[in-house]
């Protein structure tokens, strides 16, 4: 029985911003709902007292469900104790909201926060919170499993719909040679591409010791290394840590979206040699451009990627990312393209959105499961 129409739904935290959205994932699930019917306010604030009850009750729309997404956002703090005290005025925040009658729905983007300086504080928080929301989305069924023994909560609660694809969000690709001349890049030889904020648990310094010490294996191609630093201590290292490698280019700045194609059209492979990862949308926006992809078997990168797999490696393998690198001077990259292709084909936002609906009624109880 079809009552989409009945559905209202709060989303929160959100960056559905018009230009240059750091993520597109909420604009494009927004866009998948409101196909369906579904009413979803994108609410961007997530500070001060409250802010969950403000959004989602003060303001009398009336919403059914509060989809929560990145929960960090509401208990940053440096210092331990402040961290504690926005913790715990978060979960009352989210008690008052279940007070009122409303359903929360949470989507796990990652186990716990990129760089997180109270470890233990958050993954308790995230604990109190399971125990709060209705239905838990996961965007594989890796993190499903994992989360479900982190959290400590019973599987059946969640269920894994994927990332969908980026496809429709930034400029078509152009020819190589075009790119590599927009860009100033090198006319010849294959290019290795690693695309976004630059992090320290993205491995990025690993990957260049590995250039370094391999040049007669990457002779003559060129190391491409693009996105928004975390700081300007880390923007230094990485520039101090490349000088004087052959075929290293870095521009440690935030890439402008009508500009993003340029990069993907220029590369042969993206390489995201991460340390710790479960879900990752570098590798969906790679996937996005059809570019094969070298990676570690981590998280849910396997199950995304399927039978586009060649190059993934093991990641407790010392020299398994140079054994995924020098793989790709070897073998057929167009027909590894072809099976990123195919994969990202499934990623479809059309079926995200009727699943992500089901979710919410299951959560209202408008249908039983």
């Amino acid at each position: 029985m079809n009552k989409s129409s009945q559905l209202r739904i709060l989303m929160i935290p959100s960056d559905c911003r018009p230009k240059n959205i750091l993520n597109p994932y909420q604009l494009l699930l927004t866009g998948s709902l409101e196909a369906l019917g579904v009413y979803v306010d994108n609410w961007p604030y997530c500070q001060g007292k409250l802010p969950v009850y403000k959004a989602a009750v003060a303001r009398k729309k009336s919403f059914d469900v509060v989809h929560v997404h990145w929960i960090y956002s509401f208990f940053r703090d440096d210092h331990q104790w402040l961290y504690l005290l926005s913790s715990l005025g978060f979960i009352l925040d989210i008690c008052i909201c279940r007070i009122t009658g409303l359903k929360i729905v949470w989507t796990v983007h990652n186990s716990i926060s990129h760089d997180s300086k109270f470890p233990g504080l958050e993954l308790w928080t995230r604990r109190q919170f399971v125990k709060l929301v209705d239905r838990i989305i996961c965007l594989n069924q890796m993190t499903l499993e994992t989360i479900a023994q982190e959290y400590k909560f019973n599987p059946a609660k969640a269920i894994a719909i994927p990332h969908g694809h980026y496809r429709d969000v930034y400029q078509k690709p152009v020819d190589s040679a075009e790119a590599k001349k927009e860009l100033n890049l090198p006319e010849s030889g294959k290019v290795y591409l690693n695309l976004g904020l630059l992090r320290p648990y993205k491995g990025i310094e690993n990957l260049l010791q590995v250039w370094q010490d391999n040049q007669d294996i990457f002779a003559g191609n060129t190391l491409l290394i693009v996105g928004k630093p975390w700081n300007e201590d880390y923007a230094q290292k990485l520039q101090d840590l490349s000088a004087g490698i052959d075929g290293v280019i870095i521009y440690p700045e935030f890439v402008d979206n009508n500009k993003l194609h340029l990069y993907f059209s220029a590369a042969n492979v993206v390489i995201l040699p991460l340390k710790k990862i479960l879900n990752s949308g570098s590798l969906i926006l790679a996937m996005s451009f059809g570019k094969p992809v070298i990676a570690p078997r981590l998280g849910g990168i396997v199950e995304v990627l399927r039978e586009a797999n060649d190059l993934l490696y093991d990641p407790e393998d010392k020299e398994g990312l140079l054994k995924a690198m020098q793989k790709s001077t070897e073998i057929d990259l167009d027909e590894l393209s072809r099976l990123v292709i195919k994969a990202c084909d499934r990623l479809d936002w059309d079926l995200i959105g009727q699943q992500t609906m089901e979710v919410y009624s299951l959560a209202t109880g408008m249908i039983e499961k």
